[in-house]
């Protein structure tokens, strides 16, 4: 028992003392990002976005931007963003050399080996930080954007922020109900030896057996997300062991941080949140984003897409093709070949000014632990 003590408070300390270190550090702008814009399509929005993101970092000191794209997607990348942008490679081939026993899921009806780099993304960004000295990764999805473009004003307010992980709608998957309707189908999701400790429990969702009682699980929305390095690495580790940890990006990342003495997560700033929805009939295409640009400045909004997104073999090697559709959720309002979106831009303002409340897995009120969930319902 006294040994355990110990070794809490030496972890203890060693975690105070990293965050002194990185407040301090910050205090003297000392601190580094590199920022990766992910993406594996190249349309005009997606490149409207990108030169956003470039056009606000472009003279900031502190701020790498960097694109990290799918050459399985996009084998011609990335003159047709920027002629000077710095890019990492990170495809099937990249994948299996550096996470070779990480298993392949495959397709449902093709079995071919379906895309696992957007359910382990995780494992791209840490590959992406391998041997580069930055003390955060911000990873964007190439589908979020900003109203206004100052990305450099996000990200500078979250510099004092030492936390290990941010990301949006960081919280815990509720202990006795089937979450939402979207992020936590997921929850399950997690092989290795980081996650033997949990078992599936006649619920479906996973119990712990190793941290007091109570399940641990965690769970994020994962459009925008930023790493320590320190986390980076750990998630870099555990994918290239053998056997390895890993799982659905948005629940074993945060689940791994939880069951991690030293790594501290929560959410990214409310002020700068707009809309994160998949629930939009039509989604935010390039016409109803500019309509919320002009009277919702400064504002996240997730997914702003012209084109498909999806992550199924078919499509990416369609895009791989030059084979580009239009998003599932528009489809509906595609008449006689024209795109209609006048209800997708009226939802979407409605939605900012009236946000729809969290869903039950990100009470408290973006989360919270199991054993104070009685509290809260």
């Amino acid at each position: 028992m006294l040994g355990r003590l110990l070794l809490a408070a030496a972890a203890a300390h060693a975690n105070r003392g990293h965050e002194v270190a990185q407040f301090v550090r910050a205090r003297a702008g000392l601190l580094k990002s590199i920022v990766l814009f992910r993406t594996h399509v190249d349309d005009a929005l997606t490149i409207r976005i990108y030169k956003s993101l470039h056009a606000s970092l472009n003279n900031a000191k502190n701020y790498d931007l960097h694109i990290l794209y799918d050459p399985d997607a996009l084998p011609t990348c990335c003159i047709q963003f920027d002629k000077d942008a710095a890019s990492i490679k990170f495809g099937l081939q990249e994948f299996e050399e550096n996470y070779p026993n990480v298993e392949l899921q495959m397709h449902k009806n093709k079995g071919q080996p379906w895309i696992k780099k957007s359910h382990y993304q995780q494992l791209a960004y840490a590959f992406a930080l391998r041997g580069r000295d930055y003390e955060y990764a911000w990873c964007v999805e190439h589908d979020v954007a900003l109203t206004g473009g100052n990305w450099l004003g996000f990200y500078e307010a979250h510099a004092n922020d030492s936390r290990d992980l941010l990301a949006w709608r960081v919280g815990w998957v509720p202990k006795d109900a089937k979450p939402h309707k979207g992020g936590a189908w997921n929850a399950g999701m997690m092989t290795g030896p980081r996650f033997d400790c949990f078992q599936n429990g006649r619920g479906g969702w996973p119990f712990s057996t190793c941290h007091g009682g109570h399940a641990e699980v965690a769970i994020l929305f994962g459009a925008i997300v930023r790493y320590s390095s320190r986390f980076a690495s750990l998630l870099d580790q555990d994918g290239a062991a053998d056997p390895p940890s890993y799982g659905h990006s948005e629940t074993a990342v945060p689940t791994l941080c939880n069951i991690t003495q030293w790594c501290t997560m929560g959410n990214i700033s409310d002020a700068w949140v707009g809309i994160n929805d998949y629930l939009l009939d039509p989604l935010i295409d390039s016409a109803v984003f500019e309509e919320i640009e002009k009277v919702f400045p400064h504002k996240l909004m997730h997914p702003v897409r012209d084109t498909t997104s999806s992550s199924s073999f078919s499509s990416v090697d369609g895009l791989a093709r030059g084979v580009a559709t239009t998003p599932k959720q528009a489809r509906a309002r595609v008449i006689n070949g024209v795109f209609h979106a006048p209800a997708g831009r009226h939802e979407a303002l409605c939605l900012l000014a009236n946000p729809r409340p969290f869903q039950p897995s990100y009470s408290c009120p973006v989360g919270c632990p199991h054993q104070c969930m009685n509290q809260i319902y």
